[in-house]
């Protein structure tokens, strides 16, 4: 069983802190940091734009404005709850991607 969750953060820094965990590596004396999920899956959705209800022309012809939404989004699918997460959680009624 898998529990799903969409996520906001504030900027993507919050949300790597909150999601990943650091962990060095050296090899032949070069030092590489990775992010490492605390999760079974991360997906990144990031800066999510929604059209503002303004049509622009251009010289493709007409195209909705966009603007973006407050937030770093991120989904998040994992093998068991995560209270941790729950300041962070959100309920879309018609999310811009989910799991399939």
């Amino acid at each position: 069983m898998y529990f799903d969750m969409f996520l906001r953060f504030d900027t993507e820094v919050e949300a790597n802190a909150a999601l990943y965990d650091e962990q060095t590596n050296v090899q032949d004396d070069v030092v590489e940091t990775v992010l490492v999920p605390k999760y079974a899956a991360v997906d990144v959705v990031g800066v999510i734009y929604k059209p503002t209800g303004v049509m622009l022309t251009t010289d493709e012809g007409e195209v909705p404005e966009m603007a973006p939404l407050d937030g770093w989004h991120v989904n998040v699918r994992h093998t068991a709850e995560a209270p941790e997460l729950e300041a962070f959680r959100t309920f879309p009624a018609t999310p811009s991607r989910a799991w399939a």
